[in-house]
């Protein structure tokens, strides 16, 4: 069964949810029903897109983040927190570590979708943040937030999420903190499986 990356997963998303949403039209021309056809295109995104996830398991803390420029180049990150963190704390780390990737690429304008509720809430006003260590982070988060043209943060299933996801997911699965190059490649056909015929000698006693 083919193997699709999750770059490749995340555009498909993203040009998925784009589908939904009013394209612009060019070349409008009437056929004999009278109805306007034309060439649609998909616009560019007007703001970096950051999709980010917080993990907390009995093997560690880690993040994983997808970011999509303006240009549509999807970065993706996984990373191990060595230190003990909550799945709030995970979330926040990521979402810090998200807005301050865009920031030092350039980016202006950046739309952040997580899939935890709280903090969701916290970072848009609608829910106070009682515990300390969740006011430290509300507060970076915060000034982060004043170096940015544009900041929204939009909460979103965690169906829609499951990139940053399986990134935060794979940053608790490393044990020793070693250099790792993952190749994530589309494998189209099965592997064929090479058959060897086994010559039988005759051999006189």
């Amino acid at each position: 069964m083919p193997r699709t990356s999750i770059k490749g997963q995340v555009l498909a998303d993203l040009m998925a949810e784009f589908a939904e949403s009013p394209l612009e039209e060019v070349g409008g021309k009437q056929n004999m029903d009278g109805k306007l056809v034309g060439m649609v295109f998909l616009q560019e995104p007007l703001s970096w897109r950051v999709y980010v996830d917080g993990a907390a398991n009995q093997r560690g803390s880690g993040v994983g983040l997808v970011v999509v420029s303006l240009k549509w180049i999807i970065i993706e990150k996984s990373l191990k927190l060595s230190f003990l963190a909550t799945n709030n704390e995970a979330e926040y780390e990521a979402l810090l570590v998200g807005m301050t990737m865009v920031q030092k690429m350039g980016g202006k304008t950046v739309e952040v979708f997580s899939d935890l509720r709280l903090v969701v809430e916290q970072v848009k006003g609608e829910s106070e943040a009682r515990d300390l260590r969740m006011q430290e982070y509300l507060s970076q988060v915060r000034h982060l937030q004043s170096g940015f043209e544009s900041f929204t943060l939009q909460g979103i299933p965690r169906s829609r999420n499951t990139h940053a996801d399986s990134l935060a997911t794979l940053a608790t699965s490393s044990v020793q903190s070693l250099p790792r190059v993952i190749l994530v490649e589309d494998l189209c056909k099965p592997a064929k499986i090479r058959r060897e015929r086994a010559q039988i000698h005759q051999v006189r006693v």
